[in-house]
């Protein structure tokens, strides 16, 4: 397996780091300095969630809400740190980075739930914090890019005005050919995959739901222009790829990446893997030109 410049040695501090508060701290000392607040949301329960907005444009600029990948289990906005300053900075926008219920205490939708209780706080409040609330880009990493999808799946046509995904689970179909190749990994296993899903779908059938598999949805005609990372060494890859061609079909402007030589969740490893900022740089681009009706790339 050919990687990049920088992968193995990340898996090898991967494998060091003891725990999530550790690893936020590693990966996240390094990369852009970006101004931010700690700020808070009511989800759809009305529980208190905490996010975290990250200014890195005018208040004229996108806003975009940035949902933590962690097979829907784990994750934070500590781990996205790296990738959610990149953006901020390089894109030119405004990051509000959220957290939302996990699962298995809380499964599907309430994750999804939250998400859109997000949106409705930035559509509300974002004026008084100096953002856009009328021009919302929803993105996410992993489980994070799941969220975002379904969240524009979930909202009528032009609530969102794009769509940014890296390396997003897409689907729940376990026999692509890139489920076959990387099997074992690196980082991210099949048999993995299919413990998240059992973890966050109270029955089976709901993977059939294309809020929880979007690659699924009969209609994909209303989601905004949307712009998708993949990573070569990834059981999602496939599934990646199927997504950004199913928009294209239906007529969204849509870009793709496919980042050679790195495994999933490699965004905000760039502090080891250069490869990780130039996927942002890449991203940040079309948050950069969003308003831009042509495919990307």
């Amino acid at each position: 397996m050919n990687f990049a410049d920088g992968v193995e040695e990340a898996l090898s501090y991967e494998a060091q780091l003891s725990n999530p508060v550790e690893a936020a701290e590693f990966w996240s000392a390094a990369g852009d300095l970006v101004d931010y607040d700690d700020l808070s949301y009511f989800g759809d329960a009305g529980q208190i969630q905490r996010l975290r907005l990250y200014r890195g444009g005018d208040a004229d600029r996108p806003t975009l809400i940035y949902i933590h990948g962690g097979g829907w289990v784990g994750g934070s906005i500590e781990l996205h740190d790296y990738s959610a300053r990149g953006l901020a900075r390089e894109g030119n926008c405004n990051v509000v980075s959220i957290s939302y219920r996990l699962a298995p205490k809380h499964k599907f939708p309430a994750g999804l739930n939250d998400c859109l209780a997000a949106t409705a706080w930035v559509e509300a409040n974002g004026a008084r914090e100096g953002i856009n609330p009328s021009c919302i880009v929803i993105g996410g990493a992993s489980a994070g890019g799941n969220l975002a999808a379904a969240a524009a799946l979930a909202s009528e046509k032009g609530r969102y005005a794009g769509l940014l995904i890296f390396y997003g689970v897409l689907a729940n179909n376990f026999e692509t050919r890139s489920y076959q190749t990387y099997d074992k990994g690196p980082g991210l296993t099949r048999a993995r995959m299919k413990e998240l899903f059992d973890l966050y779908l109270t029955r089976f059938d709901q993977a059939q739901n294309a809020l929880v598999s979007p690659l699924l949805a009969h209609d994909l005609s209303m989601l905004p222009q949307a712009y998708v990372v993949a990573a070569e060494h990834d059981v999602l890859v496939d599934e990646n790829y199927k997504f950004a061609e199913a928009l294209k079909a239906a007529g969204v402007p849509v870009g793709f990446h496919m980042e050679p030589g790195v495994p999933h969740g490699f965004i905000n490893r760039g502090r080891i893997v250069p490869s990780a900022n130039r996927s942002i740089s890449v991203a940040a681009k079309f948050l950069v030109n969003l308003s831009a009706k042509e495919t990307l790339e």
